[in-house]
């Protein structure tokens, strides 16, 4: 068996995005990538959904979603990809939240309606464990006027029962924030990051916190980040977490790093190609994906599209 090393990781770009978006939320489906809406251009969000072949290095638009939103969370379950929360920008320039869940079926190139959350979620969290989908802080519901810099974050999390469509309130996160991520690990999500309006300023944090569904409760986690981080990527591959980029005290940043599950040590990695926060991310086979974003402007969004191959 040929042994991927992640710490000798390499950079490559690939065919960028017709239309630019930062946000985007991405799922994988038959080893493709998938990506919806996103914000564009004076945090004007997009419906326009597009689909990458590794194997061809080429994108092609599909179905439309039904909402225009970015900041949505996309999870691949079975023969469907379910697209959940996200917000956009109206025309008088305030903000609107979502509670919509969205299913996109890959095969059929169609849509239905879901179950709305209790909640919106704007820029939040997601997992995938134990036939639910969780949806964990975000935006605050309040915080639709002034934008993120006086923001508090929310703490309120909720999940899917997928079985019966039904949505359920969880704990809440110990630190209310967005722009946050999260992965699954021994069966326990660990969320990473995030940002929020304290009453010490506007932190980006580089704490993790972990729920564990089989008590319903959350603790401080073991992992701390290599640099505070909010609207990084995040991915799990070849037994390691991957930091990529995202906010921190000194801007956007291209660092990359990696957590080795077995030893608990970080590794930084060769950097980006580029400053990159607010991306979307997937991993097909031995490589991460990172698909638009925002660069150290944070305000156009990006049309790269940069490979990580291990």
């Amino acid at each position: 068996m040929k042994y991927h090393n992640v710490i000798s990781g390499s950079w490559n770009t690939k065919t960028s995005l017709e239309i630019a978006r930062s946000h985007p939320p991405t799922a994988i489906y038959k080893d493709k990538l998938y990506a919806f809406g996103g914000g564009g251009p004076k945090f004007k969000s997009q419906n326009t959904s597009i689909v990458y072949d590794p194997a061809l290095n080429s994108w092609k638009y599909i179905a439309p979603m039904p909402s225009f939103r970015s900041g949505a969370i996309a999870k691949t379950v079975g023969d469907a990809i379910y697209v959940i929360g996200g917000g956009f920008k109206q025309d008088n320039g305030t903000f609107k939240f979502l509670r919509t869940t969205e299913i996109y079926y890959p095969d059929r190139d169609i849509w239905e309606k879901g179950p709305d959350m209790i909640m919106p979620h704007d820029y939040p969290a997601g997992a995938l464990l134990g036939g639910h989908i969780y949806i964990l802080g975000g935006h605050h519901p309040d915080a639709v006027v002034a934008g993120p810099q006086t923001d508090p974050g929310f703490d309120f999390c909720e999940r899917l029962h997928l079985a019966t469509g039904r949505w359920e309130q969880i704990a809440p996160l110990p630190t209310p924030r967005f722009a946050l991520d999260a992965e699954v690990i021994d069966d326990k999500i660990v969320t990473l990051g995030g940002v929020a309006f304290t009453p010490q300023g506007f932190n980006n944090f580089d704490h993790t916190e972990v729920y564990d569904p089989s008590t319903g409760l959350w603790q401080r986690g073991s992992i701390t980040l290599p640099w505070t981080a909010a609207g990084m990527g995040c991915c799990l591959l070849h037994n390691h977490l991957i930091v990529f980029g995202g906010y921190s005290g000194d801007g956007i940043s291209d660092h990359v790093a990696g957590y080795d599950l077995a030893t608990q040590k970080w590794s930084i990695l060769a950097p980006m190609p580029g400053t990159l926060a607010a991306m979307g991310v997937g991993v097909i086979g031995n490589t991460a994906y990172l698909v638009g974003g925002w660069a150290d402007d944070r305000r156009e969004p990006q049309s790269c599209v940069y490979a990580f191959n291990t």
